[in-house]
């Protein structure tokens, strides 16, 4: 029997941590969900040695919001993935969450495709966020004093999957084509390119292939 993939679910909303629950366990037979209405409460399971494959947080709660649920976790070397879910309207502090080592944001409009890439997303090691917090994403990174130039690019790392994707984009290859080499969904490999273009700093396909070839990521 294979080793269910264990996923808390941090709301202080029951019925939200627990819909999200059954949602996700209808996904996969894989998935095991444990709801728990208080950040504190996920805080001493983990204290006491409780180990979570995935932890899924709400932004906005009581106690405490759940930026400051991440570092408070990262201060207790807890290092599983975190996933952040949001239901406001404003922008998310997307910087600030994926510095302190959230694994991305979730509207908590999402649809359950949009929350099964989520996961996948999050498994593969990747950086997950819709489309429209990308933009808004990289539209903070080229806010004064945060566009960094070329020269000044250092230690740029990209995933396996992100250089796949390259060396087929770098060969003309659309996104959609390049998700049936690859065997995925074409907004994966869109969100695989929006995260290089922050990584590298560019806003166009052939400008985030010269940057990579000039940091020598490809050839």
């Amino acid at each position: 029997m294979l080793k269910k993939i264990e996923i808390a679910i941090v709301d202080d909303h029951q019925m939200f941590a627990d819909g999200l629950a059954q949602l996700i366990s209808n996904l996969s037979d894989s998935y095991e969900c444990v709801p728990i209405n208080s950040p504190l409460s996920a805080l001493r399971m983990i204290e006491d040695g409780h180990r979570f494959d995935l932890v899924i947080s709400d932004l906005i709660m009581d106690s405490i919001n759940g930026i400051a649920f991440v570092k408070a976790l990262r201060a207790r070397g807890a290092r599983m993935p975190v996933l952040i879910v949001s239901g406001i309207n404003t922008a998310p502090p997307i910087e600030e969450a994926l510095r302190l080592g959230a694994q991305g944001f979730l509207p908590k409009s999402a649809s359950a495709a949009m929350l099964n890439e989520a996961l996948d997303t999050v498994f593969a090691g990747e950086i997950f966020l819709p489309p429209n917090l990308w933009t808004a994403y990289a539209d903070d990174s080229r806010s004064p004093g945060a566009a960094r130039d070329i020269q000044g690019v250092t230690g740029v790392e990209l995933s396996q999957r992100q250089l796949e994707v390259l060396h087929l984009v770098s060969e003309g290859y659309s996104n959609r084509e390049a998700a049936q080499v690859l065997n995925v969904s074409e907004n994966t490999v869109k969100t695989h390119m929006k995260r290089m273009f922050k990584l590298l700093n560019v806003n166009t396909r052939a400008a985030c292939v010269r940057r990579a070839q000039l940091l020598g990521l490809i050839s």
